[in-house]
């Protein structure tokens, strides 16, 4: 058996960038970014204003109280054209500053003369205004130039938001790898409308897997049927065909019904590890397919699953897209532990304002202590066990979900 690190170890070294492709920003949520993204333009691309208001020169306000006639008026959209001289200039929010006045004040703070359609033609200014005052520089958000976001950044709705807002048109972004799920074992049970009969269980592996990747923004193809045998195994493995990641469930561990080794030394494939030093999920399996597609065969119990999905598939994914590592919390521990040494283990935790609960119910085949975790919390496999107050890494369900609750 090879340690955890080791295991990572060899994931990278199998990994290979995959293709890149121009998408839309609208189009981009999820997508990982594959060359940094430079603004083209500065934001705001012209002085405009905060508020509804007078811009005028703020000498002119200097002996407050004081008028002043009101000269024209700008809107957004428009394009300031009055000449300068003592006076105001009515200005709505977002609208070009006049280049010749260096402030605003909102209209709250000035008494205001009207005509008989409702146009102001004089204002009183009440105090002296400052210099700058309600202004929103050009580029004092965003200057023509600056590097904004850097490639292995995944595009957020805030990312998605700077970039419309400059203009720009395509970005370009890893592509995404089809990714095939299989569930194996005739006692699954797929459609949860069907009884079970004694001995079945409903499949709750491919369901989680499935909706973990979509969360993370990946499709997956569940491929029909559960098989338990060899034969049948291969038969999904061809209906997988195309899929760049395949992720199996079950009969990877030692028994006699355990086949996943044997289909795939029929198929050709290189195992780059079986069993690794960690709990749940030691018997995982890596390899490569002759086609160079990426095979990952997780234990059945449903919390070995979802290890194996956070702990190895998605290393692998990072490396693929050139994606940074999800960031881990460094938190003191709530509550003792105790773990056999050699083994590094992935445990059900919740990670609160006091820092991280390890709860109970740590067995693999327990999935309703998930309902109370918001993460896993790290063990390293040096230790046989730890104590309230001992830091550890956690890592949250959600990648990037990093608040403390």
């Amino acid at each position: 058996m090879i340690s955890y690190d080791e295991a990572l170890a060899l994931i990278a070294d199998e990994a290979a960038l995959l293709e890149t492709e121009a998408v839309a920003p609208a189009e981009a949520l999820g997508r990982v970014l594959a060359t940094d993204v430079v603004a083209r333009r500065s934001l705001p691309p012209f002085d405009n204003t905060a508020m509804d208001g007078f811009a005028l020169r703020s000498q002119d306000s200097q002996n407050a109280p004081c008028e002043l006639p009101v000269l024209g008026s700008v809107a957004a959209g428009d394009v300031p054209a009055m000449a300068e001289e003592a006076g105001a200039v009515e200005i709505m929010t977002g609208a070009p500053v006049p280049n010749w006045c260096d402030c605003i004040v909102p209209v709250e703070n000035v008494d205001v003369v009207r005509d008989e359609t409702g146009v102001p033609t004089r204002i009183t200014v009440k105090a002296p205004i400052t210099k700058g005052a309600h202004i929103r520089r050009a580029g004092e958000d965003v200057q023509a130039g600056q590097n904004l976001i850097t490639a292995g950044a995944t595009l957020t709705p805030q990312s998605i938001a700077v970039l419309t807002a400059l203009g720009i048109e395509v970005v370009s972004v890893v592509e995404r790898p089809r990714i095939a799920l299989i569930g194996t074992g005739a006692e699954v049970v797929r459609d949860p409308a069907t009884d079970l009969k004694g001995g079945q269980i409903y499949d709750s592996n491919t369901p989680y897997l499935r909706s973990a990747l979509k969360r993370d923004g990946f499709d997956a193809q569940v491929i029909p049927g559960a098989p338990d045998d060899t034969a049948d195994f291969l038969a999904a493995m061809a209906a997988a065909k195309g899929a760049k990641i395949i992720i199996s469930t079950g009969a990877v561990s030692m028994g006699r019904r355990d086949f996943v080794p044997e289909a795939l030394a029929q198929l050709g494939a290189r195992t780059v590890f079986h069993k690794c030093t960690i709990r749940p999920g030691k018997p995982i399996l890596f390899a490569r397919l002759p086609d160079g597609t990426y095979f990952f065969g997780l234990p059945g119990n449903p919390v070995s699953a979802a290890v194996g999905l956070a702990f190895f598939v998605m290393p692998l994914l990072d490396a693929l897209l050139g994606r940074a590592k999800a960031p881990t919390i460094r938190a003191p521990l709530v509550n003792d532990f105790a773990k056999k040494q050699g083994f590094t283990m992935f445990t059900k935790a919740r990670l609160g304002a006091d820092g991280i609960e390890i709860l109970p119910g740590q067995q693999s085949f327990r999935l309703a202590p998930l309902l109370a975790a918001n993460g896993w919390a790290v063990i390293p496999a040096g230790v046989d066990g730890v104590k309230a107050g001992d830091e550890v890494d956690f890592v949250p369900f959600e990648r990037g979900a990093l608040c403390r609750t």
